[in-house]
């Protein structure tokens, strides 16, 4: 474990370093930016694009900027982990892309149109009332040294103070496996596991995979 070792809740000062975390995420070890191939955005667009959203702080979705927190050491950034609250009313897939839509070339619509068909049925449904833990990123001098599962544990107790909930989830590939382990070892489990055959999909992430993780009852009393 590292010493010395500071979290504390992100605040607009933080987006630069948001924003790598959630690339860095999307990548998910590889050169593939989900959302810019997506959407057709260049990497520079959507770090915009992330910029504008973040500082609206709207809840009960992944950019939810102060459902980040940031690990520190020496003032210098170590790592950073997201979390919102899934919803009962609007899930976050929705409020998401209502959202990014705002931002879209509008006459690249029939494109995105086709580009979502491609993808539909890889993302795993999150159930509502449950508290979500996504954008892990550790800086890499770092890893290696339990700052992804002190990130994970101190998401979690601090929304507790928040929110009400029995389920934390989150969604990965599942060949990412150094995410994947991560997971498992701080005691998730896997509760749903969606597969693209379409070769084309691989141009939009990296993995053909998603799996839907779960981290629920006694674990988190005992946390």
């Amino acid at each position: 474990m590292i010493e010395n070792l500071k979290i504390r809740q992100a605040n607009i000062s933080d987006i630069k370093f948001i924003i790598e975390a959630i690339i860095e995420s999307e990548k998910s070890g590889s050169d593939i930016i989900s959302s810019c191939n997506i959407f057709g955005l260049s990497e520079d667009q959507f770090k915009d694009i992330l910029k504008d959203i973040l500082t609206q702080n709207i809840e009960e979705y992944d950019y939810y900027l102060s459902g980040f927190i940031v690990a520190e050491k020496n003032g210098e950034y170590v790592g950073a982990l997201g979390s919102f609250y899934e919803g009962t009313e609007t899930p976050s897939g929705m409020i998401k892309a209502t959202i990014l839509f705002q931002y879209l070339d509008k006459t690249k619509m029939k494109e995105i149109s086709k580009n979502s068909r491609i993808i539909k049925g890889i993302t795993p449904k999150r159930e509502p009332g449950s508290l979500q833990l996504e954008h892990g990123y550790v800086i890499e001098k770092y890893r290696r040294q339990g700052v992804f599962l002190t990130l994970l544990k101190e998401n979690i107790k601090r929304n507790l103070e928040k929110y009400s909930f029995k389920k934390v989830q989150g969604i990965i590939f599942k060949d990412n496996f150094k995410s994947y382990n991560a997971h498992l070892k701080f005691g998730y489990e896997i509760v749903d596991e969606r597969k693209v055959d379409d070769p084309e999909v691989l141009y939009f992430f990296p993995y053909n995979t998603k799996i839907l993780l779960e981290f629920n009852g006694n674990k988190i009393t005992k946390l």
